[in-house]
Formats: C-alpha cells, sequence, structure tokens
C-alpha cells in the first residue's frame, strides 16, 4: 500500500469511527473544527454569489468552441454541476454536448465519463441496475480520470445504502490512483474529497466532514470555473440539524437561503424549502415548519420529489398545532411512501407525535418505545457493520506487511548463502560484500516499516476501543440502571435482552481489538460464577425473534443434572454459543434450530447447536474453520458473513480447554458441538473459602468528584449515584478536576483519561504531587475511561492512579472499584 493511500486511508477511517461514536452536543467537533466549519460556509456563499448558473452555462457554451481537453473538462465540469441540483433535462443537454465532443475529438477518457454522466443520471431517477457498470468501471476504467470518476458514482451508491466504510476504502483507492502533477489530477481529487465529504456527512463527524468539503471547495477547486452551486452549505446545515446544533444550522440556512433567492434554478428552492423546514423542527418551531412548506401546497406539488423528506416534518408540526386530521393525512401518504422502502421505524415516531396530539398517550409511548428498541438496534447494527469494514481494511494491511516480512526472513537466508559464496570465491569478495551491504539495507527499511505499521495498527486499535466505548457506556449503564427500576415483566425482559447484548457487544469489540493476541493465543479467560442455564436462555432469547421472524422453530434442551451455578467465562462461552446458533438461522430457511446443553461427568459439559438447514459435505468442512473461509465460495453474496465466526470460537473453546467439531450431509442440516469444563460453584467454594465481606457503598456518604468532558458519561455517572448516600460534583477537564481539588472535602476522584485542556493522566499527578506538597492525605483516585487496553491501565498507574475501570461501567462495576480503591486506602493507612 502506497503511503499517500495508506494516509488517506487512516485519516479518513479515522474521522468516520470518530464521528460515528461522538455523542457532544456539537458533534464531536473542536472548537476549531467549529470554526473550520463556519469559514468554509463563508467562503461558499462568496464564491456562489459572485456567478450564476446562466453564467456557468455561458462558460460551456465557450468550452464547445474549443478543441482541447482542457475543453473537454470544462464541459464535464457544467454537466456535473447541473446534474448535481437535479436539473435532469438540463444536464442531459450537457452531457450529450460533451459526447459530441469528445467522440469529435475521438478523446476516449471523456467518452467513458459522458457515458458515467449517463449511469450517474439514471441512477438518481431510481434504476439500480447501472450499479453494476459503475463498479465495473471503477475497477477497470481505461485510465485513472474514468476509475476516480466511477469510484465517485459507485461509493455515493455505498453511501446511500449504508455502506459507509466500504465506500470509504473505495475512494482511498481512487485516490490513490491518481498520479502527483498530471493535468486534471486536482479535478479528479476534488470529486474523491466531495463524495468523502458526504460520508463522514452521514457519520455527523463535522471537522472531518469540513475538512473534506474544503479541499473540494478550496484546496482542489480551479478559481477559472464558474461555481454558482453551493451544495455544501446544504449538507453542512444537515449535519448541524444531526448533531443538534441549532445556531450553526441556523446560520447555514441564512447563507444557503440568501443564495437559493437568487438562483434561477428552481429545484434550489425546492430543496432551501425542506432545509428551512428541517431547521424550523431543530428549533422547535411547528408554525414555521409549516410556513417553510406552505407554498408548495397539500399535495407538495413541485416538491412532491422531497415528500419522504417534507411529510415527516409537517406531520409532526400539524400534530404540535393541534391539526391532527391533517396530520393523519400525512402520515397515511407517508406510510405508502414507506412501504416501498421498508422503512417503518419513522413512521412510528411521526405516529407517537399524533397521538400525542389526540390525547392517547398510552399508545404515543408504546410506539415510541418500539421506536427507542428499533432505533438502538440499528445503531447496534451499525457499529457492527463499521468494525467489521474498519478490521477487513487493516486485516488487508497486516497481510501486506506480513509478506513483506516473509520477503525479508528469506532475504536473510540468502545473505547467509551469498556470505558463504564469497568465502569460497575470494576473487568476487568485493562485489558480493556490497551486495550483501545492500540487502542489509533493505532488510532494515522492510522492518522499519513492518514495526512502523505494528504502530500505527496498535494506535488505531486504542483510538477505535475508546471511541467506540464511549457511546456503548450510554447503553449498558442506562440499561444496568433500568433494571434496578420496577418495571413490569414485559419491560424487566426487554431491558435483560439489551444488557445481555450489550455485554456480548463488549466482549465481541474487545475480541475483534484484541485479534492479534487471539492469533498468539495470548487471550485469557475471566472465570467467574454464573447461573449456566440462564445464560443459555439469554442466547436463546437473544435470537428467538429472529428465528420467529424466518419461520423457524428455537428449541433448548438443557440437563437438570447442571442446574445452579458454575465457575468458568460466562461472556466467551454466550460468544461462542452466538456464533453457532447465528451460524444456524442463517443457513435454515425452514424447519428448527436446536440447543441441548448435557453433563458429561467430572465436571466437563457438552453443548450442542443443529439445525435442518443446507448442510455441508465433508470437502466444505475441512475450510469452514479456516479464518475468512467459507463452506461455498458464494455464500458471502447468498448469506453474508466474514468466515471469521468459527475461527474465532475454535480458537475460544480451544482456550477454554474444549474442543469443536461438526458433522452434516448436504440438505438435511448441520450440528456443531463442543465440550469444556464447567465447575459447580459449590466446588469452588469448598475449596478456595467464602468471600471476604464487601462494603454497603450505596450507603456510605460519599463526596465523589468526576472529570468526564462527555455530557452522556457525566449524565450516566449521576444517575448511577442517584438513589446513594453519595454526593457527586461533575468537571469537564483536567484542569477544573484539579482546581475542584485544590478546594478540599473529596473522598474519591473518577478520573476520565483523554479530556480537553488537561488529560486525566497529567491531572492525576498533579493531585499527587499537590497532596505531597501540602502534606494532605492520599485520596483515592480511580480512571474512569474508554481505554482499555493495558498500555492505558500501566499508563494510570504510574502516574498515581488506584484503580482502572473501563467503560461500559454498571452499577456493579462501579461500586465494586469504589470499594476496592476505598479499602485499598485503609489498608494503606494501617500499615
Amino acid at each position: 500500500m502506497s503511503l499517500p493511500r495508506f494516509v488517506f486511508f487512516v485519516a479518513v477511517l479515522i474521522a468516520c469511527l470518530g464521528g460515528a461514536a461522538a455523542a457532544h452536543a456539537d458533534g464531536g467537533a473542536s472548537p476549531a473544527g467549529v470554526q473550520d466549519a463556519l469559514r468554509l460556509a463563508d467562503a461558499v456563499e462568496r464564491r456562489a454569489s459572485s456567478t450564476s448558473f446562466a453564467a456557468l452555462e455561458r462558460f460551456g457554451l465557450e468550452a464547445m468552441a474549443r478543441r482541447d481537453r482542457e475543453g473537454l473538462n470544462r464541459l464535464y465540469h457544467v454537466t456535473w454541476t447541473i446534474l448535481n441540483q437535479g436539473e435532469f433535462e438540463r444536464a442531459q443537454v450537457w452531457n450529450d454536448r460533451l459526447m459530441a465532443a469528445a467522440e469529435g475529438q475521438n478523446d476516449l477518457r471523456y467518452i467513458d465519463i459522458a457515458r458515467l454522466n449517463a449511469l450517474g443520471m439514471r441512477y438518481d431517477q431510481g434504476d439500480v441496475a447501472v450499479v453494476s457498470d459503475m463498479r465495473r468501471m471503477a475497477a477497470t476504467g481505461r485510465d485513472w480520470f474514468v476509475r476516480a470518476h466511477a469510484s465517485r458514482l459507485t461509493a455515493l451508491w455505498m453511501i446511500d445504502h449504508a455502506r459507509i466504510g466500504d465506500g470509504l476504502h473505495l475512494l482511498t483507492r481512487a485516490e490513490a490512483d491518481i498520479p502527483d502533477g498530471a493535468p486534471f489530477s486536482d479535478t479528479a481529487r476534488a470529486g474523491i474529497w466531495e463524495v468523502a465529504g458526504m460520508g463522514l456527512k452521514d457519520l455527523n463527524d463535522v471537522q472531518g466532514a469540513a475538512d473534506a468539503f474544503r479541499k473540494f471547495e478550496i484546496d482542489y477547486s480551479n478559481p477559472v470555473y464558474p461555481r454558482p452551486d453551493f451544495d455544501s452549505l446544504y449538507n453542512l446545515a444537515m449535519m448541524a440539524v444531526s448533531v443538534g446544533a441549532a445556531d450553526r444550522a441556523e446560520r447555514y440556512f441564512a447563507a444557503h437561503h440568501r443564495l437559493a433567492l437568487r438562483s434561477d434554478l428552481p429545484t434550489l428552492k425546492i430543496y432551501d424549502a425542506s432545509l428551512c423546514a428541517t431547521v424550523a423542527n431543530l428549533r422547535q418551531a411547528p408554525a414555521a415548519v409549516l410556513a417553510c412548506l406552505e407554498p408548495y401546497g397539500e399535495d407538495l406539488g413541485e416538491a412532491a420529489f422531497l415528500a419522504r423528506d417534507a411529510l415527516p416534518l409537517r406531520a409532526i408540526a400539524r400534530a404540535r398545532t393541534g391539526q391532527t386530521a391533517a396530520a393523519r393525512r400525512d402520515l397515511a401518504r407517508l406510510r405508502v411512501l414507506e412501504r416501498e422502502v421498508g422503512q417503518q421505524a419513522e413512521i412510528n415516531f411521526v405516529e407517537a407525535e399524533v397521538l400525542f396530539a389526540e390525547g392517547r398517550t398510552g399508545d404515543a409511548y408504546a410506539l415510541l418505545r418500539a421506536y427507542t428498541l428499533s432505533d438502538r438496534t440499528s445503531a447496534a447494527q451499525a457499529f457492527s457493520a463499521g468494525v467489521h469494514q474498519v478490521t477487513g481494511n487493516m486485516q488487508e494491511q497486516l497481510v501486506e506487511r506480513r509478506n513483506q516480512l516473509e520477503t525479508a526472513s528469506a532475504n536473510t537466508r540468502l545473505q547467509l548463502a551469498i556470505t558463504i559464496i564469497a568465502v569460497l570465491f575470494m576473487l568476487c569478495a568485493v562485489g558480493a560484500v556490497g551486495w550483501l551491504w545492500r540487502q542489509a539495507i533493505h532488510l532494515r527499511q522492510a522492518r522499519r516499516r513492518a514495526e512502523e505499521a505494528n504502530r500505527a495498527k496498535s494506535e488505531f486499535l486504542a483510538n477505535m476501543s475508546h471511541e467506540i466505548r464511549t457511546p456503548l457506556n450510554g447503553v449498558v449503564s442506562m440499561a444496568d440502571s433500568l433494571a434496578r427500576r420496577n418495571l413490569d415483566a414485559q419491560e424487566q425482559e426487554m431491558v435483560e435482552l439489551i444488557r445481555s447484548s450489550g455485554a456480548t457487544l463488549e466482549r465481541l469489540l474487545s475480541d475483534i481489538l484484541d485479534s492479534a493476541k487471539i492469533e498468539s493465543g495470548q487471550v485469557t479467560l475471566e472465570p467467574v460464577a454464573f447461573n449456566l442455564e440462564q445464560a443459555v436462555s439469554d442466547v436463546a432469547a437473544l435470537w428467538r425473534v429472529k428465528a420467529e421472524d424466518k419461520g423457524v422453530a428455537l428449541h433448548v434442551a438443557f440437563d437438570p443434572a447442571l442446574a445452579g451455578q458454575v465457575e468458568g467465562d460466562a461472556v466467551r462461552l454466550r460468544q461462542v454459543l452466538n456464533n453457532l446458533v447465528s451460524n444456524a438461522l442463517k443457513f435454515t430457511a425452514e424447519g428448527a434450530v436446536s440447543i441441548a446443553v448435557e453433563a458429561l461427568g467430572d465436571h466437563r459439559v457438552r453443548f450442542r447447536v443443529s439445525d435442518t438447514g443446507v448442510g455441508f459435505d465433508a470437502e466444505q468442512k475441512s475450510r469452514i474453520f479456516i479464518r475468512f473461509q467459507q463452506a461455498d465460495g458464494s455464500i458471502t453474496r447468498r448469506f453474508g458473513g466474514t468466515g471469521l465466526g468459527l475461527a474465532i470460537s475454535t480458537a475460544l473453546v480451544d482456550l477454554m480447554g474444549g474442543v469443536l467439531d461438526c458433522e452434516s450431509t448436504p440438505g438435511e442440516g448441520a450440528a456443531f458441538w463442543f465440550e469444556i469444563p464447567l465447575t459447580p460453584v459449590e466446588a469452588v467454594v469448598a475449596e478456595t473459602g467464602a468471600s471476604a465481606d464487601t462494603v454497603d457503598i450505596a450507603a456510605a456518604p460519599l463526596r465523589i468528584l468526576l472529570a468526564d468532558d462527555h455530557p452522556a458519561n457525566r449524565k450516566v455517572v449521576e444517575i448511577m449515584l442517584t438513589a446513594t448516600a453519595m454526593e457527586m460534583v461533575a468537571v469537564e477537564d483536567g484542569q477544573q478536576a484539579l482546581d475542584a481539588f485544590r478546594e478540599g472535602g473529596f473522598d474519591l476522584v473518577l478520573m476520565d483519561m483523554q479530556m480537553p485542556v488537561m488529560d486525566g493522566l497529567t491531572a492525576t499527578r498533579a493531585i499527587r504531587d499537590l497532596e505531597i506538597a501540602e502534606g494532605r492525605v492520599r485520596t483515592p483516585v480511580i480512571m474512569l475511561t474508554a481505554n482499555a487496553m493495558a498500555e492505558h491501565v500501566e499508563a494510570g498507574r504510574q502516574a498515581g492512579a488506584d484503580g482502572h475501570l473501563t467503560k461500559p461501567v454498571t452499577l456493579a462495576s462501579l461500586f465494586h472499584a469504589i470499594g476496592a480503591a476505598l479499602q485499598g486506602e485503609d489498608q494503606a493507612e494501617a500499615a
């Protein structure tokens, strides 16, 4: 992988997942990033207001008189700019002119560009059959310019279908393919960064998207070409809306509105009205929403092509202003539109608003609850897809680096052979020594590159761990808190499923981030006492809904001899069972999936997952336990999946002291089973004795200082401590924590690791220095952070922390950490 491609890939994908995980009110952007976006908006308005679409078309007519490639590129610019505004008929006219000019000059590059433009117009108008042609040209186009344009079109399709990671990866390859300094290379790069900005916008990464749009609008833009378009203002406004930044959304819309009023394209005024309604909805101004859409009438008239965006806004606004009958009409139209694309969740939210307006609060809350559960599921699936896309691309890089190391090893053996030959043939000694010296240099360079790749991988995995654990903390912690409320049986069951799924998702994240350790056998188990029957029931409950949706029965047979608690790694066990049940359901279209748990004696337990699915033969069995392999070469297209599940499950079962195997007959289903030792808790207690008494932390009147820059994380801890005798003081960075600690009166400090102004490690060192300088008693400090790797724990200990609590946090884990830290303080005072 070339350096530019690697830099582009890492920069875009880190920004991608960082933006997806951020939950700050400003979308995770720094103040500098917000200012960059505002300056970009001002620059776009100045540029667009200095010209017009009429001037753009005059520019195109002048380009038609030229007989060179510059003229063709200008026609390409005119066509694409008009096409981006949704003016398909006018764009078709200019694309025909481009095709005619390219054919007249026999320029194959721009003939292909015109063909791609035609495919893009067909896709924008609903013809998805053209995607295969766009993807083919992205891979095999005649030159880098054609491949770049095909890649941006294909990436737009991927972004439309929630495959943002794949789209950014495709843009990475296209950007690396563009030669530096070649004519029109800036045109190609501008197109690449325009689409990258669209992807980052969908992930609410304010700073990353602003950087991408700046490259498109300024860095790679040709100032000679007129640019009356102002799509970036629309995109920045929509991004500000999605992260709740009302002031910025209002500012971007005002600039967009000024330009739309003076524009000579009617479609831009329609988009402006839709944006007006969206921003008004963010400001909770339903009357303003209705005013924005009023010019287009009840059936939306010319704006009907934006009905899926406008109808939910108008229905909610009508409901909030008491126009329930009109809101019901919009809801009925929206149902018809949504049935075509299968997005029912938004319908639930809109109907809940109508039900509230009608006074049917019970029905409204039921729909909102369904909407919330669906939204959480979609978020979890998005995170899972994002992690899979990122780790898949990282795996490609690791394979490439591993090949370099193998080449380096071969060079080492060759060096030894040449050294022996040099001794035997003294006349060639000088030449051989010189040759060996060059080989040694190459070897050191290859080794250095491999070491740099490993460091980059470690830094990347650390960032992913932090950014993904931050939103996961809110899900797991709030589910844990909800479980402690007085809920009815059905609500309690739903919360328990969320908790169980969150715990599994957390461990899956750890498995992915520790993939290198899995390969080297360095992953360790965490045995705890748990109820085996409950663990198996949790797995079955997690998959029962999916099984019922497919019309497949899900049976569980549990040996009564295994009733009670056993000692083992419950999360690893659930991970293996989840993998096996998931595979069984994936390949079973009808019939049943069965989970059987049987005691074998000597504290060994057999787990068997069988199905009535497609099955496989002996030759296919030889491949399914290999990483990234499937039983059938077409399996990914037919059923999805990466081929990692069984390989990871085999490694985990082996680590737990067991073995995993399978049997199958094609067309008659398959069965996978494994046996592992699980010791009953009674036997463990008899050997090790009862556990030590613990302090009732909840009743302790502690005064706790919490330092965390993330408002959601502060709210999580606040809710957890509400029902206790503790008092919490929350600050936003390490400097504020140090200033508050200097005033005194705190029994314990919970310190985040990554914060602005002053990070948690620096603040902890400063607290310890202050205690020594002023002769204070040592106050326990616990690092409460999403940084979960071993080096992070050691860094906290070196800074003076007494404990390390990794997000996501539950009430039990928080109280355990506080108790351990206080107990350590008592022991130190006694000593």
